[in-house]
């Protein structure tokens, strides 16, 4: 086997153990786990490569790696040109450098390869460096040939959370091609049902397509500045209501019976739920990124928010005491807040209102789109309301006709 006399102890020792792991019935992995550790190093000697590479590498985002992770893959990707900067960095994610490490270590020069990769591999600007084809790491300068891609994010259902396509290309020696502009474009809807390739390809057009690629991690919309985070309502459990049945008496003109929805997060979770009435102007409709369907509003959520007009009170303001209901309320809010709190860095008034995303709403304007913070699909609609706020997992901003509303609308739903 050609392994040299300094390693044979070694190699000798660990095959003795392994006999006694089989003879034991106990080897229920470790042979396993050996061939994976060899076989990576075998197959990245140059007379081991291979001619071609096909896979679906992972896409595990920068945000959810663990930090020493986060260190290395910053380093890795940045010796390859793949690291576009602490701005954009939660979008990146893993499956470049993957690509990249795959070809350089295991594919010979000629050898083909296709990746299934998130879109945005296609055409946003912290790709740019992977689609220049050139991997430039100190130990081994690394170029290849990309010979063509598949756009796949018009296909539904998709395939993964996000939508996905499939880039092509080949190892060079030396000279590298970037992706191009020109795609096949995948459209269609498969039925659940359909499980082979004969029962889907009816389903299916492929169209030639010109992608429009961009250098810019970030384009500027024009209506950037004019868009801002809801607030951050949290925790739900102090603000967050659902009605509650009212004595035989009733609850008195201009109030309202509420009690908070339980939590579902330590330290809230299993607290006993707070109850009170509050005055009917201080439960307000609240927006959260799940009241938005594209060009519709759902019913909002209800919360127990001390806004005055436009004040935000709290418990050393001196209007507070003028409403009863609303002052009980939030005194026992501050109370569980400040017994449970997992920090002393700020009081409840200041967490509701963190980078003023709640004040900064008031007076609440009459006309408004928003639009989600996260999801696969960017949906939008036009806020008529001058009474709800929105949470942090919508953007708002204003407009100032209805017509301008729903073309914002209609953009950012086929974005």
């Amino acid at each position: 086997m050609a392994v040299t006399e300094a390693d044979q102890p070694a190699i000798t020792a660990t095959f003795s153990v392994l006999c006694r792991l089989y003879d034991g019935g106990r080897d229920h992995i470790w042979s396993y786990y050996i061939r994976n550790l060899v076989r990576p190093i075998w197959l990245g000697r140059g007379e081991n490569r291979v001619d071609a590479l096909v896979g679906n590498p992972p896409w595990l985002s920068y945000r959810n790696m663990p930090k020493d992770m986060q260190r290395v893959f910053q380093q890795m990707s940045a010796s390859r040109g793949l690291w576009h900067g602490r701005d954009v960095a939660t979008h990146q994610d893993l499956s470049a450098l993957f690509v990249a490490r795959a070809v350089e270590q295991y594919l010979k020069v000629g050898g083909s390869f296709a990746f299934v990769m998130p879109n945005a591999a296609l055409d946003r600007g912290y790709y740019k460096g992977f689609r220049a084809g050139m991997f430039a790491d100190p130990a081994e300068v690394t170029t290849v040939a990309f010979t063509g891609s598949w756009d796949l994010r018009r296909l539904r259902p998709h395939f993964f959370p996000r939508g996905s396509a499939v880039v092509f290309g080949r190892r060079t020696s030396g000279v590298s091609q970037a992706l191009q502009s020109a795609t096949t474009r995948w459209t269609g809807t498969i039925p659940r049902i359909a499980n082979t390739w004969a029962e889907v390809s009816p389903y299916i057009t492929r169209v030639p397509a010109t992608l429009a690629i961009s250098d810019s991690d970030d384009p500027v919309s024009p209506y950037a500045s004019r868009f801002s985070a809801g607030a951050t309502i949290y925790p739900h459990f102090l603000f967050f209501v659902r009605p509650q049945p009212a004595s035989p008496l009733g609850v008195g003109a201009g109030r309202r019976a509420v009690r908070s929805v339980p939590s579902l997060h330590q330290p809230w979770k299993g607290l006993p739920e707070m109850e009170g009435i509050v005055e009917a102007e201080f439960v307000r409709p609240v927006l959260l990124g799940e009241s938005i369907i594209p060009y519709r509003v759902l019913p909002p959520r209800e919360a127990v928010l001390p806004l005055e007009n436009a004040t935000l009170l709290d418990s050393e303001h001196p209007h507070l005491d003028f409403y009863p209901g609303l002052a009980a309320w939030w005194r026992k809010a501050e109370q569980l807040w400040n017994e449970n709190r997992t920090s002393d860095g700020m009081s409840l008034r200041q967490r509701v209102d963190r980078g003023h995303g709640l004040t900064n709403q008031l007076p609440v304007p009459g006309l408004r789109v928003v639009y989600g913070g996260s999801g696969m699909h960017v949906v939008a609609a036009l806020v008529e309301s001058a009474s709800a706020v929105t949470e942090h997992k919508l953007y708002w901003g204003v407009v100032a006709t209805r017509e301008e509303g729903w073309y914002l609308c209609a953009c950012g739903c086929r974005k």
